[in-house]
């Protein structure tokens, strides 16, 4: 007996029913990845998820900065009002459809302008730097006289960097959700894909037998689905090279 050559066998044999049911699940992830692209590209989806999220963190934001400044009039709804004017002159559509890498990068830019003004901007400055110490945020809204106090400028300092972690904390958080949700997203799309193809080829196989099926195969095309999405942005990629 060689075994050297069984086991070849069992490999090829392996192999040889593995590759029709690869290439279908190779195929459903490459339909699931099309339909939630166009989903995306029709329906302003990304806006709606990352207004929805933004709004969040200034809620959270406005109830706590209202408890340490001790004032009910901090708005979340003026906050955002005031990011918009600041960073894309009023077009929330134009800051909401950016990757949020570069939404971000514009809410980076405005609090560097609210931090020059910090009265001028007390809702989105105390919504933004709500986790610093209520002390700092005071002595930036009545500065003292030029030239600038150490405490001044250190109190600045440290608000400063209290924004930029916290806009920091909300892409990291922000971008994490929607990679998240792409992905069951595309698990879910994928299970039903599943189930229609094996309905469609086997009509005569049970429901609950279809099911278990379609399930295990829908996840693994929902992983197989990013990876399809990847290899077309990178042959994209070359192409425009």
């Amino acid at each position: 007996m060689n075994v050297g050559t069984e086991v070849a066998d069992v490999f090829k044999a392996a192999a040889k029913n593995l590759t029709p049911y690869v290439l279908a699940l190779s195929v459903i992830g490459g339909v699931t990845m099309a339909i939630l692209q166009t989903i995306k590209d029709l329906l302003p989806v990304r806006q709606w998820f990352q207004r929805g999220a933004l709004q969040e963190w200034m809620h959270e934001g406005e109830t706590e900065a209202r408890a340490k400044l001790n004032n009910q009039a901090i708005s979340a709804a003026n906050a955002e009002t005031d990011l918009l004017t600041l960073a894309v002159d009023g077009d929330a559509g134009a800051l909401y459809d950016l990757q949020i890498e570069q939404l971000c990068g514009q809410l980076t830019a405005a609090i560097q302008i609210v931090l020059e003004f910090p009265s001028s901007h007390l809702d989105l400055l105390a919504i933004a730097a709500s986790k610093s110490n209520p002390d700092d945020i005071a002595i930036l809204l009545q500065p003292p006289a030029n030239p600038p106090m150490p405490q001044f400028v250190d109190a600045r300092t440290r608000v400063t960097h209290q924004c930029q972690r916290a806009i920091d904390a909300f892409q990291i958080s922000t971008g994490f959700r929607w990679k998240l949700y792409l992905q069951w997203a595309s698990f879910v799309l994928s299970t039903v894909l599943a189930g229609i193809a094996i309905g469609w080829a086997r009509p005569q196989n049970q429901l609950s037998s279809a099911i278990l099926v379609a399930i295990p195969g829908g996840f693994l095309a929902g992983f197989l689905a990013p990876v399809a999405k990847d290899l077309l942005a990178v042959l994209q990629k070359a192409r425009g090279q």
